[in-house]
């Protein structure tokens, strides 16, 4: 008998997380779930501890309690993420959190070879270079749980040297056609509001600005050692066609599946096999036209700006991730207005120097302090 692979799974109450635990409960032969982490909703991981018998829960908001005799031992906080990698004997790693809490634990995962299945864009977008030559040395597997990247993952299938262009597929959300004046005052239900995915408010905002557009193409950078003058982007309504991949010899190679992220996460998890399902797929007699359109970088300035921060050094990626992240909290909480993100980021990145690092440590520093001085320009566009 097979013995069943033991996941550990960062982020396991998010949307990315419950897709990937929605494809494991139905290959409970295959798969064990040692390990889940949530911030701070300790009402649905421990849900999810009972329904998937897990023996280690780390809780990483540090204000939140925990109540005694869950059934798993626990860990707290980022370093209780890092613990439980470190000593947790496992085969996969999913990282399905927002931020960098997800750096550490996942270099300590590279460290010890094991295979990530990585859905936190900030993990490549402020430390790719450290991220994708360590996993190299300790031949650690990366696959890609992004739609975007994990199309291009399978397109490509080790012909990365043969790539000329990769395309990266946007919904361009609900404003991908709108007059750029009438995004600009955009309220939050608006925004909130997408036409093709159900995903976290932070990343359909994110979404809706093409900001998460922006943070793909530097990560692709970094996945696929291809150049940002090879990276291109495309509106594509429908979001049939996840991505494609243009190669030297003038061939085109697409992934296409429904809009949903369970495609990805079970191509990572069965990976490099594919498995059989019963459930219908696509049925190309009812598809939308598959139309692609040329993103207006007035109408999504904060694509421009990413364009333009994906050729600089470090510095930049990280600030441009940092200052994305709090503009789009105070977005949010309604005190500064839709249009406001990208002059807010602007703003910033105009203030940083472009370099690189070599450590966590220095990283970590710089993306406080992008975030400490991004709250404080804040105010001057406050509503």
């Amino acid at each position: 008998m097979k013995i069943k692979e033991r996941i550990i799974i960062l982020g396991a109450t998010g949307s990315v997380g419950t897709t990937v635990l929605a494809e494991i409960a139905q290959h409970r032969e295959r798969f064990e779930v040692i390990g889940i982490s949530c911030n701070g909703n300790v009402k649905q991981a421990l849900t999810i501890v009972q329904s998937f018998s897990v023996p280690n829960l780390a809780v990483v908001h540090p204000k939140i309690s925990v109540p005694q005799d869950v059934g798993a031992k626990i860990f707290r906080d980022v370093d209780g993420l890092v613990e439980m990698v470190n000593t947790l004997d496992f085969d996969i790693l999913v990282v399905a959190i927002s931020g960098l809490n997800g750096l550490r634990p996942t270099l300590k995962a590279i460290e010890r070879g094991r295979t990530i299945i990585l859905a936190s864009k900030e993990v490549l977008v402020v430390a790719g270079e450290m991220v994708m030559h360590l996993a190299q040395i300790k031949s650690a597997k990366i696959l890609p749980l992004d739609s975007e990247h994990n199309a291009i993952f399978q397109c490509t299938r080790g012909e990365n040297r043969f790539i000329r262009q990769l395309w990266l597929t946007a919904s361009g959300g609900k404003f991908w056609n709108m007059d750029p004046q009438t995004i600009r005052h955009a309220s939050v239900t608006e925004v909130l509001q997408h036409p093709k995915w159900s995903m976290g408010k932070k990343i359909t905002v994110d979404s809706s600005t093409m900001a998460n557009k922006g943070l793909e193409i530097i990560e692709a950078m970094h996945l696929f050692s291809v150049k940002p003058e090879q990276i291109k982007v495309a509106i594509h309504p429908s979001c049939v066609i996840h991505s494609l991949v243009e190669f030297c010899d003038g061939s085109f190679l697409a992934q296409m599946s429904p809009v949903s992220m369970k495609y990805a996460a079970r191509y990572c998890l069965f990976y490099p096999e594919r498995i059989d399902i019963s459930e219908p797929s696509l049925n190309l007699f009812q598809l939308e036209s598959l139309r692609f359109e040329h993103p207006d970088l007035e109408r999504f300035p904060c694509l421009r700006l990413a364009l333009a921060v994906a050729k600089e050094k470090q510095s930049k990626h990280i600030a441009f991730n940092a200052a994305n992240e709090i503009a789009v909290e105070l977005f949010l909480q309604e005190k500064i207005a839709f249009g406001t993100i990208p002059p807010l980021i602007e703003s910033i990145l105009t203030k940083i120097e472009s370099k690189d690092y070599a450590t966590v440590e220095e990283i970590m520093a710089v993306d406080q302090m992008v975030r400490t001085r991004t709250k404080q320009l804040a105010k001057d566009f406050y509503i």
